[in-house]
């Protein structure tokens, strides 16, 4: 079988390539972040009791697969310059962008520590991607500037850090690509009536997500003291024509209800009140997070949207809210806000889309029909509709198989 190109290194891209991988298939995946995992890297394991199912750990353990996978030729930091067809498949260019740092990094870390630069200059790969290899922003690193500056080579144990490291073009020949360049957060400060943006501990859940993922609990980004009182607000940015998507994102409800568990397994005694408009858990029983709520004593589901986030006493949050049927207008104090946001497609509306045939339908999501498989495109995972890391999971397995199906045909 013909090398297989996949774009896009989240749970869907790193599914397909390992699932055609294990089918004999020569895979090249492209990444342009620093490492693995997708928007998964930014997400936390919510199973500080018991195992969640949210996903998470899948995505980190496929990276490590994939990196040790013999049929796996894998770029980071790298994009797709052109994808010209040819009479066998495609003729891939490949643009690499320099780390810096080789594959000696241990990740211990000495190097962010004696960096000069303000904000720093080199970094650790996001949350938990894969590798564990740290990398250098040239446009930061004043090693490129006048001044010359070497105090992360100086302090490396294993004297990784590579100057020299230049740009690559790599060109490539194969046999079909997987588009699987996933999805962006919705950003919550777009709904500024809620104070994101302005109020330092009006979050969104993917800041919560990060901060329990780096620092295993969450705190106030205000003073950093540990929250006693606190919001889950849904449907931030999504249903929304004015605001946001108006799709729903369909597994937000699922990775919320999973952060407020994670919140209470890690402090029993914290208030936390869920406010809800529609809870979709996706494949889960509906009723299990409204048991689990009805059992916390310390625990209130609200169904409303909250109108609006203004500051308190005393360094409080005050969200006012109306009642089920509007009849009623609430004021309730809290010490952090999260904001659950929804996704969008990312790279569906891009040049590299369009010369492959890819179009996105009316909602920006990438649009992959028979006739563009038939030319050896295949759409999978998030960017195509909205699903969790499962479903993409399953769905990049399938599309693994479509085209190991395809090649065994000689098509």
């Amino acid at each position: 079988m013909k090398e297989v190109l996949v774009i896009g290194g989240g749970p869907a891209g790193l599914t397909a390539a390992k699932t055609l991988a294990d089918s004999g298939a020569g895979v090249v995946l492209v990444e342009r972040k620093e490492s693995l995992g997708g928007m998964a890297r930014e997400l936390t394991c919510k199973g500080l009791v018991e195992c969640r199912n949210c996903g998470v750990c899948f995505a980190t353990d496929r990276a490590s697969d994939i990196l040790r996978e013999p049929n796996a030729e894998v770029f980071l930091l790298s994009e797709i310059a052109s994808a010209q067809k040819s009479e066998h498949g495609y003729s891939v260019k490949i643009k690499t962008s320099p780390r810096y740092v080789t594959d000696d990094c241990i990740g211990c870390g000495k190097c962010v520590a004696a960096c000069p630069v303000d904000g720093k200059a080199i970094f650790p790969p996001t949350g938990s991607g894969q590798p564990r290899v740290y990398w250098i922003d040239r446009a930061k690193c004043l090693h490129f500037k006048k001044a010359k500056c070497e105090k992360c080579a100086a302090v490396c144990p294993t004297k990784a850090i590579d100057y020299e490291d230049r740009a690559k073009n790599i060109t490539r020949n194969v046999g079909a690509i997987v588009y699987a360049t996933g999805i962006n957060p919705v950003d919550a400060c777009e709904i500024s009536r809620l104070g994101c943006g302005t109020l330092k501990d009006v979050i969104s859940s993917v800041d919560a997500e990060r901060i329990l993922n780096e620092k295993g609990r969450v705190l106030r980004p205000s003073d950093g003291k540990v929250p006693k009182r606190i919001a889950v607000m849904q449907c931030i940015g999504s249903r929304s024509v004015k605001n946001g998507v108006e799709y729903c994102s369909k597994f937000c409800c699922k990775y919320a209800t999973k952060i407020a568990q994670l919140l209470l397994d890690i402090d029993p005694e914290v208030n936390l009140d869920f406010y809800f408009m529609d809870l979709r858990t996706l494949y889960e029983p509906q009723d299990e997070f409204k048991l689990w709520a009805k059992n916390k004593k310390t625990v209130k589901m609200i169904r409303s949207m909250p109108a609006a986030v203004s500051p308190g006493k005393d360094g409080k949050l005050l969200v006012k809210t109306a009642s089920e049927t509007d009849l009623d207008i609430t004021e309730t104090e809290y010490d952090l806000v999260i904001l659950s946001v929804g996704m969008k497609p990312s790279g569906a509306e891009t040049a590299l889309a369009r010369s492959l045939g890819i179009a996105p339908d009316k909602m920006g999501f990438a649009t992959g029909l028979n006739a563009l498989e038939d030319n050896g495109v295949f759409v999978c995972g998030a960017v195509s509709e909205p699903m969790d890391i499962e479903e993409a999971a399953v769905r990049a397995i399938a599309t693994a198989s479509r085209i190991h199906n395809r090649k065994e045909a000689g098509t």
